[in-house]
């Protein structure tokens, strides 16, 4: 628990009820978001919850614990940022820079 995501893949199902409709949070594309937990549903699917969305979600009288598939998420890439191949870019043919 505690990895970070990106939500890929925001195609959402919704239960309505009259004026009333669930999930009434769900990720958005590009959102980054911390899992909390999963569960894994009677078809296989891990279903995972995450820190900045309530698991337990209400509107009127619907109710329910919502988790969303984990094929709609990637992991966050946390790569530090390197710039050396933009100083290389900077660099004259052949010319070696140094600091200063």
């Amino acid at each position: 628990m505690g990895q970070k995501v990106v939500c890929i893949n925001d195609d959402w199902g919704y239960f309505h009820f009259g004026p009333y409709s669930i999930p009434v949070r769900v990720p958005m594309l590009n959102e980054v978001l911390t899992v909390s937990g999963f569960s894994v549903r009677s078809d296989g699917v891990v279903c995972l919850f995450f820190n900045e969305i309530e698991a337990r979600q209400v509107d009127g009288p619907l109710s329910a614990e919502i988790g969303y598939a984990h094929y709609c998420f990637r992991p966050l890439n946390t790569r530090k940022t390197d710039i050396s191949i933009f100083k290389a870019m900077l660099n004259p043919a052949g010319k070696v820079l140094t600091d200063a």
